[in-house]
This record gives C-alpha cells, structure tokens and sequence, in this order.
C-alpha cells in the first residue's frame, strides 16, 4: 500500500503531459489563424476579379457615356432620332470571371477547383447599372454613372474536418465612370 501512495506522490515527469497539451493548443490555435488568412486571401481575390470586371463593364459604356460628358454629362444617352434614350451594357461579367479566376459552370453556380478539391463557389450574381440623368437641373449634387454588384461567394472549410460549414459572403461591389477631361 506504502509503494501505491509514493507512486501518486512522485512529481517525477509531470511537466511532459502539460508540455503536450500546450504544445497541441498552440498548433490548433496556429491552424485556425491560418484558416482565416486562407479565407480572407481568397476573399480578397475574388473581390479584386469582380471589380476588374465591373470596372470593364463601366469601361464597356465608355463610347455611350464620353460624347455626353464633353457637353457636361456623363451618362450614357444615345440620338435615335426621336429623341435621346438611354443606352447602357452589362457585359459578360461572368465569362471575364470565369478567364481571370479559371472558374467552371457547375449547376448554376462558377466553380474554382484547387486540383480535386473546390477552392470557392461563385453564385448569385447582381448587377445594376445607374446612369446618370439627361441633362440634370441640380449639377451640384448629381449623380454619376456607376455599376453596382454584388455576388455570393462561398468557401469550404479545410479546418474542423467538414464539421464546419462554408463561409458564404455576399461581396458588394462599386464601380463607377468619372471623365478625366
């Protein structure tokens, strides 16, 4: 019995379990901290592709938006002859997308696949494209012409072992056309 109580009174080896444990925190606290610089890393891709792309679009009217602006406009109006009407493009934000970033369509959403495993989802994609009113009455506080999206991204977890579900953010994002001249 006197052998049994001096084993569980013996300190010798305590400090290697704690050692452990400590070191096993700090490797799953470094592994989450990586997780979250993976997602805003592949966030801030995705949003800087987007905008190149709406930029283009805003680029795109350029022509319709140009001639206007050297009369003190910028908006995109166009002469049909029984009257000026408004004349904008949304262009093919999702086909630049898709060239950037290496995106398949997959069932309606734009996939990236990082070899076998999908890096991020691209869906639900919205764009509106303001243009600024003909000849405006208040050239203090007029518009201008911009182009407005937003886009749902979702990225799967690599941390948590597919217990934890994906991230999903829905970007916002603005361009607009301001002449130079």
């Amino acid at each position: 019995m006197r052998r049994i109580v001096a084993v569980f009174n013996c300190r010798k080896g305590l400090t290697y379990p704690l050692t452990v444990a400590i070191a096993l925190a700090i490797i799953i606290i470094s592994c989450a901290a990586f997780e979250y610089m993976r997602l805003m890393i592949i966030a801030q891709g995705v949003r800087n592709a987007v905008q190149s792309a709406i930029i283009s679009v805003a680029v795109e009217n350029y022509n319709d938006v140009y001639a206007h602006s050297r009369g003190g406009h910028s908006a995109g109006f166009a002469n049909d002859g029984s009257g000026f009407n408004e004349q904008l493009s949304l262009g093919d934000i999702y086909g630049r997308l898709e060239e950037h970033l290496g995106l398949r369509h997959e069932s309606g959403q734009r996939v990236k696949y990082a070899g076998d495993v999908v890096e991020f989802r691209l869906s639900d994609l919205n764009v509106n494209v303001t243009n600024m009113p003909f000849a405006p009455s208040d050239r203090d506080n007029e518009g201008k012409f911009s182009a407005d999206a937003t886009i749902q991204l979702e990225v799967p977890l690599s941390f948590g072992w597919s217990h934890l579900p994906p991230l999903r953010i829905d970007l916002k994002l603005k361009a607009g056309y301001t002449a130079k001249f």
